[in-house]
């Protein structure tokens, strides 16, 4: 997965019916990996490298494209929001998931992070979690 090398479609397809093989299997990822004989960062690394293509794939093809809604709650007069010279905004996600974005803002980029993250299975406790 080193940049500038040749994608390898046998690993993206092994690595892809792994993650439905461990989405079926109903174990961690730890308990999975060990069962499997897999190193547990070369599951996340594939995990996050699918997601990433899964996203470009679905937004550079045209007439794919798939209109998202998700809740956004403004705060009421009630509770008005602190000052905010930066212009920073949080997006709080399902699973208590937040994505902090400082202004200045590149749709497109913002749009394709949610869409990966929208889609990204929650972490069970006790699992790695992202910085």
């Amino acid at each position: 997965m080193v940049k500038g090398k040749k994608r390898d479609r046998s690993k993206e397809a092994f690595w892809s019916k792994t993650m439905e093989q461990h989405q079926q299997s109903g174990l961690s990822i730890r308990e999975f990996c060990r069962r499997e004989k897999l190193r547990e960062p070369s599951f996340y690394s594939w995990r996050r490298e699918l997601a990433r293509r899964d996203a470009v794939r679905r937004s550079s093809t045209p007439g794919r494209r798939k209109t998202v809604f998700i809740p956004v709650r403004l705060a009421t007069e009630a509770q008005p929001a602190p000052p905010n010279p930066s212009g920073r905004i949080e997006i709080e996600l399902p699973g208590r998931r937040r994505v902090h974005v400082a202004p200045p803002i590149n749709r497109q980029a913002l749009a394709d992070v949610l869409a990966v993250l929208l889609q990204a299975p929650s972490f069970v406790e006790g699992e790695a979690r992202p910085c």
